[in-house]
């Protein structure tokens, strides 16, 4: 495997590019998320076609694509936030500019269907992004400070962020299969994670703790996911599973399996270490996580640490 291509860290007062690589955010949670970045001491430049709008995405592909690639290739700009999550991301990997990125590496952060982006950039051009925090679901509402110094350790600092803590006091993540596990994060939004299954920017999980949550997703939904990416042979080779939420509004949930036993019943005969209800992704709070660095996981204490760096000495 190639070496990853470290960007140089978010220095104090640097700029952040804010980019739209899914769907149209609302230009009121957009703004407000914008004005915390500023709050927060960064300078902001928004992509050409944040505030555009075809159907339900942020601009035509090549206009999403055209917004990353910019934001890479300008020398001014320190690190790249997505805007939100949505639909539409997977259409526009054919149009980024891998080559030029990893020549121009930089901290890149976004969740859910920015998962697609995450997982290309991370194949094609060996870019580890962090699974954190978007201006619209996020900044816009502000983050608890646990949130925030986990991610600025993470963007800002050449050294490994080290233990990563779960902000919630009141609902510590559960323990499924106790143990330890180490390797690098691999994974995202589950339901984006499968949808790259045959495509140049399949997931590659041998050997990597492999984390996933999501939203909307029914438990049978979540159970095919799970059960094509076994049959896919993606599963059996991981070296532990981390597992956030996966919250789903259903009248008739009594006649689904819960998630909990979908776990025990598919990942548990895998025998390797086992949490899940982390607070990833679609969460107030989310505990940013670096896909592609090397992680260790202490199922039996409940903590997990990264051991690598995701940004280099300038």
């Amino acid at each position: 495997m190639r070496p990853l291509r470290l960007p140089p860290p978010l220095p104090p007062g640097g700029t952040i590019a804010v980019v739209a690589p899914s769907s149209p955010g609302d230009p009121a949670r957009l703004e407000a998320g914008i004005a915390t970045l500023k709050r927060l001491g960064f300078r902001v430049r928004t992509g050409a076609h944040l505030w555009e709008r075809y159907g339900h995405h942020a601009g035509s592909d090549r206009d999403r694509a055209a917004d990353v690639n910019a934001a890479f290739q300008d020398p001014e700009i320190d690190a790249v936030v997505c805007a939100r999550g949505g639909s539409g991301s997977i259409r526009i990997l054919p149009f980024l500019e891998y080559e030029q990125i990893a020549c121009q590496p930089k901290p890149f952060v976004g969740y859910s269907d920015v998962t697609s982006v995450q997982l290309a950039l991370l194949k094609k051009a060996r870019l580890p992004t962090i699974f954190g925090p978007m201006v619209t679901p996020n900044f816009s509402k502000g983050l608890a400070p646990g949130c925030l110094d986990a991610l600025w350790r993470l963007a800002c600092r050449p050294d490994p962020a080290g233990l990563l803590r779960d902000p919630r006091d009141t609902r510590p993540f559960r323990v499924l299969r106790g143990g330890t596990a180490r390797g690098p994060l691999a994974g995202g939004t589950l339901a984006l994670v499968v949808a790259t299954l045959g495509t140049p920017y399949e997931v590659e999980t041998d050997g990597c703790l492999f984390f996933f949550e999501d939203v909307n997703e029914s438990p049978a939904r979540i159970e095919r996911y799970l059960t094509q990416m076994l049959q896919a042979g993606l599963l059996q080779h991981a070296a532990g599973f981390l597992i956030g939420t996966a919250p789903y509004d259903e009248p008739d949930r009594d006649r689904f399996l819960t998630l909990e036993q979908i776990y025990r019943d598919l990942l548990l005969p895998l025998g390797r270490p086992l949490v899940y209800d982390l607070p990833i992704g679609h969460e107030p709070d989310p505990i940013p996580l670096p896909l592609g660095l090397a992680a260790e996981l202490d199922a039996d204490r409940g903590t997990l640490r990264i051991v690598e760096s995701l940004v280099r000495e300038r």
